[in-house]
């Protein structure tokens, strides 16, 4: 175990998983237990579930996430055990015992971070040292003076001068690679660009984009990016989301790219904040639901930012942030509009922003002739589909109500079409929950456990008994003595691993919690453990004599088959479980 039992037991006492995930996600009380829409995935029926008590854990039962408050941190956060047991530590005042854990060697995101914090201060001494007045005129010709301190923007020169630097710093060549600061040859990846360092909500420096100052890059690439390493994933990551979550404003300006950004930032517009590098992404919303519950969209004023404006408002809609567009006009972007037109008329355009739902129905109808009745006919359709998608009845009400009149169809032939969608999208999402369950179940696509479908029955028999083992962890020890089983008996690579890690916890403590494992195994595979317990639990017997007989059938199976079909039994009460903790309750 990284850190003693007390610690943790400790830990965990001082940060109530209700009040951690409430950080991140609203949690509504359902009975017994606290619901939300997962963090972890876009959803519109809430999945998500924590249960708290003496044993505090969660658990999705749309994408299988779970965990305790540890195994939380690590998926919100994108990180690692011992940096999330670091941050809930902070959190807490506690001190970090110093047996047991030997950070420096193990902890290779803290090293990473390490290298970005040094190769920060390197690119800024850079640009502002005054020796490289090419440089300094990009700033200037692009008006980005006032921002080099506050955004920590740098500059890259040539010649190897950042692998330098660093070596003599005393990191090493490979710690840099995986960095992503430099290549297999040893030169600097960003040279002869300028730096934007991307600082996450904690204040670490995760990545940089840099920017070529040349109009045609001889590579080709405007923009060259961090590549995914220990401490960053630009599917997780806002840029200037570190200096806009400070921001007064009740909502987020969410832009294309970084110049963008800051010329709002310098203008007053301190709640803008960019995408770095990729279309807008589901975890990127649910990053942005921590902080704010609006989000203004200002995209390009041309066609291609109006195309990627639809599918970011579906993310955000999804993920339950109200949406607006500041529509800008035709082939502007933000900083172009600003210099051209000042900050009292972009003020003016928020006032004027579109509701999203206004938004995509007015490019929908863009693509019908509503002077026909065939085309009144396709256009009501489409809308339709568009507005069952709000989650609230209101607003289905009022823009059912709004775009009847503009179709010259009534109102109530509109609602009866939203209300047909809405319940077939409904019915279409549960049944989906239910395939992915199944198809967990035997196995199909498992990245967690890839011995499940070759062994489908044998891992039936596993996940059985780990379940079991959770709720009785006394059953470990009981089975071993009686010869009933062993770790030898497991036949799958992971639930091998699983039973082993249980096996030397509860024998060293005679209990069992999930944190106690939790350093042996990433956060996807504590939600696969969790998992097999939530099968477990609402079964009406998990005693001895059922371990028992899942044992004998594990010794009995000959490592392979050709259905899991055994455990669809268990996979419908999950079902079931869902299904009735989606009740509302009285």
């Amino acid at each position: 175990m990284a850190f003693p039992a007390e610690f943790l037991e400790e830990l965990k006492k001082r940060n109530g998983i209700v009040d951690v995930i409430n950080s991140y996600v609203p949690l509504k009380r359902a009975g017994n237990l606290y619901k939300a829409c997962c963090p972890f995935h876009n959803e519109k029926t809430p999945s998500f579930s924590v249960y708290t008590g003496n044993d505090e854990h969660f658990y999705c039962y749309g994408c299988g996430a779970g965990g305790d408050v540890i195994t939380f941190v690590m998926k919100a956060e994108n990180t690692d055990y011992p940096s999330a047991v670091e941050l809930l530590a902070r959190r807490a005042n506690l001190t970090i015992p110093n047996d047991g854990y030997n950070r420096e060697a193990s902890d290779k995101r803290k090293r990473t971070l390490d290298a970005n914090r040094e190769a920060a201060r390197f690119f800024h001494s850079q640009l502002v040292s005054g020796n490289y007045p090419e440089a300094s005129g990009y700033i200037k010709s692009r008006r980005l003076e006032a921002a080099v301190n506050r955004f920590g923007l740098g500059f890259c020169p040539p010649g190897k001068k950042l692998f330098n630097y660093m070596t003599d710093l005393g990191f090493k060549p490979k710690e840099l690679q995986d960095a992503f600061l430099c290549n297999s040859g040893n030169y600097d990846i960003f040279e002869n660009r300028i730096i934007f360092p991307v600082i996450d909500a904690s204040g670490n420096v995760v990545g940089f984009s840099a920017r070529s100052m040349e109009k045609k890059p001889a590579d080709g690439r405007k923009y060259i990016n961090t590549n995914d390493t220990a401490a960053f994933n630009k599917r997780r990551n806002l840029f200037a989301l570190n200096l806009a979550k400070n921001s007064k404003s009740d909502y987020f300006i969410l832009c294309e790219g970084q110049t963008d950004v800051i010329a709002l930032h310098l203008s007053g517009f301190d709640s803008a904040i960019a995408s770095l590098g990729t279309s807008f992404t589901e975890e990127q919303a649910q990053l942005i639901r921590r902080f704010r519950s609006k989000v203004l969209l200002c995209y390009d004023g041309d066609e291609a930012g109006r195309s990627k404006a639809i599918p970011a408002i579906k993310i955000l809609n999804d993920a339950g942030i109200e949406t607006k567009v500041i529509a800008l006009p035709d082939g502007f972007d933000p900083d172009e509009f600003i210099q051209k037109y000042g900050k009292d008329r972009f003020e003016l355009l928020i006032g004027q922003s579109i509701g999203q739902m206004d938004y995509r129905i007015g490019k929908a109808l863009e693509g019908f002739d509503i002077t026909s009745a065939d085309g009144r006919v396709a256009a009501a359709d489409k809308l339709a589909e568009i507005i069952s998608a709000s989650p609230s009845p209101v607003e289905r009400e009022i823009y059912t109500e709004k775009y009847a009149k503009k179709l010259e169809v009534s109102p109530e032939s509109l609602k009866s079409l939203v209300e047909t969608k809405r319940k077939k999208a409904q019915k279409g999402e549960q049944r989906e929950q239910e395939r992915a369950l199944i198809r967990q179940s035997a196995g199909y696509g498992d990245t967690v456990n890839r011995d499940k479908l070759r062994m489908p029955k044998a891992a039936y028999a596993e996940e059985a008994l780990i379940g079991i083992a959770q709720i009785n962890p006394e059953f470990i020890a009981k089975a071993e003595k009686a010869g009933v089983l062993t770790v030898e008996d497991f036949r799958t690579e992971f639930n091998k691993r699983v039973y082993a890690a249980l096996s030397e916890c509860v024998g060293a403590e005679g209990r069992f919690d999930i944190s106690f494992i939790s350093d042996r195994f990433s956060a996807d595979e504590i939600g696969r453990i969790m998992h097999m317990r939530i099968l477990r639990e609402d079964l009406s017997d998990n005693g001895f004599e059922v371990f028992r007989m899942n044992a004998d059938a594990l010794r009995g199976c000959a490592g392979t088959g050709t259905s899991g079909a055994d455990s669809f039994g268990d996979i419908r009460a999950l079902i079931e479980k869902k299904k009735k903790s989606d009740q509302p309750k009285g």
